[in-house]
């Protein structure tokens, strides 16, 4: 079952015993943060605006900026810092830092060069640290959406051209599949990576799939004939990694692989935003989609003559399936809200995936969660959230741990899927300033699946953790 979680980030030798020297960066960045709301009360910026008022930290560049934006250019750097402590359960208690800095660059080819409708748009990382679920927690579903292997990244790398009054774009070139797809509005507050890609996908697909941090070559058409409805279709290069063994996110090191000829992954998905309820001051969003990937995807269960995997008479081969598929469905929906333009609300969210079990490891994916927009007088910005995901283990997958247990003597059968429950607070103290505390709580780490670090079920995990983001 190991080929199914190679498209995880896996810890490097040797690099676990840096985590106390990242701690301190991380804090000196905590506590220099904490000293700019002063410095910004006492002084202006060249652009005239308070330091603690900006949407940047480095501001305007003394006009410069706004006039590259006039003239169709957008750039855009931000870094996020994390800091997770295991304090029970998982591998081992212990401390773990990561980080991302992320560099972009947006291009308004109407004003740029007066080509009407076109934007081009770039993006790269630089991927830090260890993060704290190879490390510590050995989840299924990555404690941070940060977590990858370290490395200098490529990522998008896109044309878009809009036609029939904004109604219809076509977009090509490279990005990964949860920038557009899927994707839950009130979700993208959490930090678990199920989030925003769903666990489902980055354990059965090949490499993890077109998900951060690996990019692919890929097509889509998106048409919104009103306010109420858009529809979606796109196409992906079904493998961003070239061929071969051992991490996947090493065998394109930097994002440049731009791989054409691997198996494709298709999506489909409508969204659905009615009016009325909109009306109402209830706005919600509904979306429904599948993707189909080519294949082949291998039996979890059985090999090419149909006998169990795991007897001593079976080949070793698993037989290979020409395809795999999943139905998916999203809601947002406002729940709650005091008039006004910066007043209290509550929203609810939901996420759910399913797909064959004869095929792979995971076959269901379900989230959901309330948030509670400025929860705190004099903060609305800030948002606070309790949300659960849950990544599901196929019955054949299961049965294959039952066969071993039965033909060996030995091992211990697989869970039903593994649950985390996450319990957030995002602190805006200035638009280019977010302390974000976070809570994580894991029941049947690795759904009891073996790995190289443990044969054995692991622990109940409780991770707590914080993560501070800067954009400049």
């Amino acid at each position: 079952m190991g080929a199914h979680l190679q498209g995880r980030a896996r810890p490097r030798a040797g690099r676990g015993r840096h985590w106390r020297r990242r701690l301190r960066v991380f804090l000196a960045l905590v506590v220099g943060a904490a000293g700019a709301p002063a410095a910004g009360l006492a002084q202006t910026a060249s652009d005239g605006a308070n330091l603690w008022q900006r949407d940047t930290l480095t501001g305007d560049w003394g006009g410069l900026r706004s006039r590259l934006a006039n003239a169709g250019l957008t750039f855009a750097l931000q870094q996020q810092s994390e800091y997770w402590v295991n304090t029970v359960g998982g591998f081992s208690r212990g401390g773990a830092a990561d980080g991302l800095l992320t560099a972009s660059l947006s291009v308004d080819l109407d004003k740029a060069v007066g080509w009407q409708g076109g934007s081009v748009f770039a993006s790269g990382f630089q991927i830090e640290g260890v993060g704290p679920t190879p490390l510590r927690v050995g989840a299924l579903q990555l404690i941070s959406s940060l977590e990858a292997t370290e490395s200098t990244k490529l990522y998008d790398l896109w044309f878009e051209q809009q036609l029939f009054a904004g109604k219809f774009s076509l977009r090509f070139g490279q990005e990964g599949v949860n920038d557009e797809l899927m994707l839950s509005q009130n979700a993208a507050l959490y930090l678990n990576s199920s989030f925003g890609f769903p666990p489902l996908m980055a354990l059965d697909l090949p490499s993890g799939g077109p998900n951060y941090p690996l990019a692919t070559p890929f097509v889509r058409a998106r048409y919104q004939p009103d306010s109420q409805i858009t529809l979606i279709a796109a196409v992906f290069n079904g493998d961003p990694a070239p061929p071969g063994t051992g991490d996947p996110q090493l065998r394109d090191r930097h994002g440049t692989a731009f791989r054409l000829d691997d198996h494709t992954l298709s999506f489909a998905e409508l969204w659905y935003a009615p009016d009325f309820m909109a009306a109402r001051q209830m706005p919600a969003t509904y979306k429904l989609g599948m993707w189909v990937a080519t294949g082949p995807f291998a039996d979890p269960l059985r090999d090419t003559q149909g006998v169990p995997l795991a007897a001593p008479s079976s080949s070793g081969i698993a037989f290979q399936h020409a395809t795999d598929h999943a139905f998916y469905a999203v809601v947002d929906q406002l729940l709650w809200k005091k008039p006004g333009a910066d007043a209290p609300s509550v929203s609810v969210f939901l996420q759910a995936m399913t797909a064959p079990a004869d095929r792979n490891l995971s076959n269901l994916f379900v989230a959901g969660g309330f948030n509670w927009n400025g929860p705190l007088p004099g903060r609305s910005k800030d948002a606070a959230g309790l949300a659960v995901t849950y990544a599901g283990i196929g019955n054949a997958a299961r049965q294959f741990g039952e066969d071993v247990i039965f033909y060996t003597g030995s091992g211990s059968p697989y869970s039903a899927g593994e649950t985390i429950v996450e319990a957030t607070y995002r602190a805006q103290f200035a638009p280019w300033l977010i302390l974000q505390p976070d809570l994580q709580y894991v029941v049947n780490p690795g759904a009891g699946i073996p790995t190289p670090r443990s044969s054995a079920p692991l622990k109940n995990a409780l991770v707590i953790g914080t993560r501070l983001t800067i954009t400049f």
